[in-house]
């Protein structure tokens, strides 16, 4: 196969510095004495960003360059924007417990996910435009701690979020580009939708009281010693983070890939 034989070729073409606007607006009260709640929306947006495609792409099956067979042009034509309003709640009940919780929606769209990403279709890379590999439309997350008598500590973290999107592709070079990323008509991408993931991690800690080398000025009942033992993911939950997109593997749809499993750690801290 002659093309087989044909070299590929890289490039970059026309590339401006990307662009990233950023703005912000936040209202908080308080509640009662110790408690206050802020709601705060955010807007990102990004022009000129970095992506590829193959601008050897071949019309009516002749290529541009007959003496190469893809050439990977970079070109900074891709753009995303963000919009996400959060509600978080702080306070403490008592002397002894502490905590936050806040609640998250979101949304993430773009039409590349990087420099070196090819669209499904070299010839019309503006029809890419869809959910961002990272767009999680809701998030929960919540921490607290609970100081309890002698020097003993209790420290929970909990995130909940919906699933993250996953593309589908036919597993086929359709259109001719010489990419097999092509997805089926009518399906935008990153259309696929993985499960929720949820996470709780847990925080027990003891204090002692040890010499100070160093400074001695602290008071003598100061706890200058740390010793925690925490634990990642408590229940172990199974959170994938991949999926199967290609439509004619056997695995479409299944999972490939998770995140980091139960995860027990150790720890000291010494003041001196």
């Amino acid at each position: 196969n002659v093309s087989n034989a044909l070299p590929n070729l890289v490039r970059a073409h026309g590339l401006v510095a990307p662009q990233l606007t950023q703005g912000s607006i936040a209202v908080e009260q308080q509640l009662v004495a110790r408690t206050t709640v802020a709601v705060e929306y955010q807007h990102l947006s990004g022009k000129n960003l970095l992506r590829s495609r193959n601008s050897n792409a071949p019309v009516d099956g002749v290529r541009p360059l007959d003496a190469f067979l893809a050439i990977q042009q970079i070109e900074s034509t891709a753009s995303m924007t963000s919009d996400s309003l959060a509600v978080t709640l702080r306070g403490s009940a008592g002397k002894y417990l502490t905590g936050m919780a806040q609640y998250m929606h979101a949304r993430s769209c773009d039409n590349s996910p990087g420099p070196f990403s090819f669209p499904a279709s070299s010839f019309s890379p503006d029809l890419d435009w869809g959910r961002s590999e990272y767009d999680q439309r809701r998030r929960f997350n919540s921490a607290a701690m609970l100081d309890l008598t002698r020097g003993y500590r209790v420290g929970t973290f909990l995130s909940i979020a919906s699933g993250r999107p996953y593309n589908i592709t036919t597993g086929r070079d359709d259109n001719d580009d010489t990419i097999v990323n092509d997805r089926p008509a009518g399906i935008l991408r990153n259309s696929g939708n993985g499960p929720g993931y949820v996470q709780l991690d847990l925080r027990f800690t003891k204090l002692f009281r040890a010499p100070r080398f160093l400074d001695r000025t602290r008071k003598s009942t100061s706890r200058n010693v740390e010793i925690s033992i925490d634990a990642f993911n408590l229940f172990n939950r199974v959170n994938y983070s991949g999926f199967v997109g290609v439509m004619t593997s056997p695995f479409f749809g299944a999972p490939n890939a998770a995140l980091t499993p139960r995860t027990i750690q150790f720890s000291i801290r010494y003041k001196l």
